[in-house]
């Protein structure tokens, strides 16, 4: 058994992973998310800000502690950063504050890369069983969507939309967020053709918790959520029921959201309106991913390298 460790960067969270590998086989040790908001004002400032820097620093600390205890060094640690971090002009700074406070290496990685690596990710689950599938990742500041043949992995067609609910959130300060979202589901029409279905199958952070909200949570139940179908119109449900909540609402109804909270009404809008865009009929939640994948690989293609 070898022990691996990996950490998704996101614009909203930032995900570890500790698992022994054995072959095709996973045993998870650690599992942690923590919600920092790296991405919070990007559109605005154009690069991280002191605080979601220092917030990001702090857990990324304590995710290497915690790789220490399982005798992982932490510059082993296959680290990886998407949008936001594609996108701030700060990023290698903050990327050298980490390696010198936390001992990680952390890689920026491509629309392509994301795809690619989330879609290794969710096929880990067994339970999929059609030929071909497209899979949905909300993230904080993109929005990817990849339809891959599921049995020899390969990537049929993908793309990575310039939105997610941290930058709805942004947009929505700006009284913007339902025009610049149409623009961008315009910018993007032809690709939305290419990836029509009618289940989509949903990773991340915001649809995971979405569902965890269907099912009434207050405390995020990873083992029921995992695997979970319902139908699209479920989320439109859940829109009209929740347009009100306020973020401390939220947060008293759903404690699990944590700071999620801030965001969670953006996630349902943007979700809906994809769902409603794709068509979908049913939904299906997994909480494989971005780190499932990279950590399944064991190293990161340069190819994939911003």
């Amino acid at each position: 058994m070898e022990k691996r460790a990996s950490i998704d960067i996101g614009s909203n969270s930032i995900l570890l992973l500790v698992a022994e590998i054995d072959g095709d086989s996973v045993k998870v040790l650690e599992n942690e998310s923590h919600v920092t908001g790296l991405g919070r004002d990007l559109d605005l400032n154009k690069k991280f800000i002191q605080e979601a820097m220092d917030d990001s620093l702090a857990v990324l600390e304590e995710y290497s502690k915690i790789c220490k205890k399982y005798e992982i060094e932490p510059a082993t640690v296959l680290v990886t950063a998407t949008e936001a971090s594609r996108v701030a002009t700060n990023a290698a700074e903050f990327f050298e504050q980490v390696k010198q406070r936390a001992g990680f290496n952390i890689q920026t990685i491509s629309a392509e890369g994301e795809a690619y690596y989330s879609a290794t990710g969710i096929l880990f689950d067994k339970h999929i069983t059609n030929d071909v599938i497209t899979i949905m990742d909300i993230g904080g500041a993109s929005t990817e969507l990849i339809k891959v043949n599921t049995k020899d992995k390969s990537i049929i067609h993908s793309f990575s939309m310039p939105v997610g609910a941290v930058r709805m959130n942004n947009w929505a300060k700006e009284s913007k967020r339902e025009e610049n979202l149409a623009m961008v589901l315009q910018d993007f029409n032809k690709d939305l053709e290419e990836v029509l279905t009618s289940t989509l199958y949903c990773v991340a952070g915001t649809m995971t918790s979405v569902a965890n909200m269907y099912l009434k949570h207050s405390d995020f139940v990873e083992s029921e959520v995992n695997g979970l179908s319902f139908a699209a119109g479920e989320v439109n449900k859940m829109l009209q029921q929740y347009n009100e909540y306020t973020p401390d609402r939220f947060l008293s109804a759903f404690p699990f959201l944590g700071k999620r909270s801030k965001t969670i009404k953006s996630g349902l809008i943007l979700a809906n309106t994809i769902l409603h865009r794709l068509k979908i009929e049913n939904v299906y939640i997994s909480t494989y991913g971005l780190r499932y994948g990279t950590l399944l690989a064991g190293e990161i293609n340069h190819d994939f390298l911003r």
